[in-house]
């Protein structure tokens, strides 16, 4: 995931080269913020270093929404900021409460301390709603469409490509290591929504005629099929093919 981040701003430079007309110095600042926090986010073996990086990215996207999306950039910008605060929210609840639990907020020692099962699954519940705003999943979806069709081509390539693919790294990061009875108490629910994801988003996106609607409602399936694989168990499908 650090490769395909800092593989990826090239390529947004190279597609906005003649898009962007406006604040051009700004533009590049916000892309290198974001490529910053993103990578923050995949290398961070602290809790509080991972919070910082992961509310820090909110911040050059909400920017490339606002500043240089669409007509309705306004609204796009607002509810991705909501959205995603509200999730960040309950990471951060999590958060405090495995410091006062276990004492630490290194993630590996952390993982190795065994929680009770009601202190898994309230924390678990906290963090998966957190990774289920930003995958994003059914029914937290609804943030995507407006994002992605008022973002820049610069800022929908990188939703696309990496700020989708937090959310399941951040349960294979956290939910797995620090509640794992608890995901497989949760197991049957998460499928279930990874499939409700699959099929809504697939049956909604043959409807599109928008290019951007149609990348947006394809990615919420194809998240499904990410998460789903993860909620299997499966070394086969934690595996690429």
């Amino acid at each position: 995931m650090v490769l395909l981040t800092v593989l990826l701003p090239p390529l947004c430079v190279l597609c906005s080269w003649t898009y962007i007309h406006k604040r051009i110095r700004e533009f590049h600042v916000s892309l290198m913020l974001m490529t910053s926090a993103c990578v923050g986010v995949f290398v961070a073996l602290d809790f509080v270093l991972f919070y910082i990086f992961w509310e820090a990215m909110l911040v050059p996207m909400f920017l490339l929404i606002a500043v240089w999306g669409g007509p309705d950039r306004k609204y796009a910008s607002l509810k991705f900021f909501i959205y995603t605060l509200a999730g960040s929210t309950l990471l951060l609840i999590a958060m405090v409460a495995f410091y006062l639990e276990g004492g630490s907020f290194s993630i590996p020692e952390l993982s190795t301390k065994p929680f009770s099962f009601s202190f898994q699954c309230w924390t678990f519940l906290a963090m998966a709603v957190a990774f289920a705003i930003k995958a994003p999943m059914f029914p937290f979806h609804t943030w995507l469409p407006a994002a992605h069709v008022e973002a820049p081509t610069a800022g929908s390539v990188l939703l696309a490509s990496v700020l989708l693919k937090m959310g399941t790294y951040g349960f294979l990061r956290f939910c797995f290591p620090l509640a794992p009875d608890a995901s497989l108490y949760f197991a049957p629910m998460m499928i279930a929504i990874s499939v409700a994801s699959i099929l809504y988003g697939g049956f909604v996106a043959l409807g599109q005629q928008d290019m951007k609607k149609l990348i947006a409602y394809s990615s919420v399936a194809h998240m499904g099929f990410v998460t789903l694989g993860i909620f299997l168990f499966s070394i086969r499908a934690w595996k690429a093919p």
